[in-house]
């Protein structure tokens, strides 16, 4: 725009030049030549001014022509852009919505779990502290071994007893006694040493010699347990004890470091378990159970099916009894109405003919033909 208005005052003063100079070359020389001059310089000044002004309107008019063609580019262009971004508007508010909602979810997941983590090692902590404790640590086998027989289906107090303390020349208390069908029983005991076991857990450096002290006292728990021979102090129980390890990696740690400590238990009558094992066990027990009350409700059954029949077949002489009487007590009421009908009857109603009372007349009397059914 700077360019084109001044190339127009160029033009402009130039045409407005050319006059002047040829006004002044056609005049005759002389003394008003410097009044005309001046009168033409004047003229000239006038025009430029002029030019100047119409340079500076026209210089505003592009102006704001440019500006306002600006603005409404711009403002085409921002409504083309909202409205060929409004669903991807839509779309990123909604992904920060979620991603807001994620977070959250992920800060309370966060949280909970920061919790649940600080209370499992607060548990843990105790739970170590516990079994190193013997009290503790015999009491922990307890609950462990009542899980595994509750698991195993075995009823309380039914299946099994707890704590139960022997008479005899020494007095025992075996954890548990299982009961067996017919009579027999089940020793087991719960009580392990774990010390070692947990040493080992805390020193990993040092676990290979724990553990060979942790196999060694499984061992010395052994034969602890066979010198009791809790099976000559119960009738008809198997002739071995079960030792229960409540802690399955810790009797399989224990076999790693001794492979012959199982077959030196067995040769103890010990037998070596597991949770994962005495499930088995118990659970073969508890078959067992199940086929003897099987068996028992079988002999009950057969004897109310017995019982029954004899009262039915008494019931079913009574029966007899009483349709015997019905056929003659049928007997005995045909017998009646053809007495009457052949003796009482006629007179009856030739004396009603002969006095003619208008009174009511005889009902028919008719004979029974239905005969009671027999029981065959």
């Amino acid at each position: 725009m700077d360019y084109l208005s001044l190339g127009l005052g160029i033009l402009i003063g130039c045409f407005l030049g050319g006059i002047a100079v040829f006004a002044f070359l056609g005049r005759k020389s002389g003394g008003d030549e410097n009044l005309e001059l001046v009168r033409l310089q004047t003229q000239l000044e006038a025009q430029e001014k002029h030019a100047a002004e119409m340079r500076e309107r026209m210089n505003e008019a592009f102006a704001k022509i440019s500006q306002e063609t600006v603005d409404q580019n711009s403002k085409n262009f921002l409504q083309l852009a909202e409205t060929k971004f409004a669903p991807f508007k839509e779309m990123l508010q909604k992904t920060q919505l979620s991603v807001q909602d994620l977070e959250t979810k992920r800060v309370k997941a966060y949280t909970e779990l920061e919790s649940a983590t600080k209370q499992i090692i607060e548990e843990t902590t105790k739970l170590e502290t516990a079994l190193r404790r013997p009290d503790h640590r015999g009491r922990w086998g307890e609950v462990g071994l009542r899980n595994v027989v509750e698991f195993a289906g075995m009823a309380d107090k039914c299946d099994f007893d707890e704590q139960v303390v022997t008479t005899g020349e020494q007095s025992l208390r075996p954890d548990m006694v299982i009961n067996m069908p017919g009579g027999g029983h089940l020793v087991v005991d719960s009580k392990l040493p774990l010390e070692h076991y947990l040493n080992a857990i805390e020193e990993p450096e040092k676990a290979g010699e724990h553990l060979d002290k942790h196999a060694k006292a499984l061992e010395i728990h052994v034969n602890s347990l066979a010198n009791k021979a809790y099976w000559e102090q119960f009738d008809r129980a198997p002739s071995f004890v079960v030792m229960f390890v409540n802690v399955e990696s810790a009797l399989v740690s224990a076999l790693e470091r001794s492979p012959d400590l199982h077959s030196k238990a067995l040769s103890k009558k010990v037998l070596l378990t597991s949770p994962a094992t005495l499930v088995a066990l118990l659970q073969a027990a508890a078959f067992g159970w199940r086929q003897d009350s099987m068996a028992k409700n079988a002999e009950e059954i057969a004897k109310a099916g017995q019982e029954l029949y004899d009262r039915l077949a008494k019931f079913q002489t009574h029966l007899a009894k009483v349709g015997s009487r019905l056929q003659q007590a049928t007997e005995s009421y045909n017998n009646a109405v053809g007495s009457f009908t052949s003796r009482l009857e006629p007179g009856a109603k030739r004396l009603s003919e002969l006095h003619s009372t208008g009174g009511k007349e005889l009902p028919v009397t008719e004979p029974v033909d239905v005969e009671p059914r027999s029981i065959e």
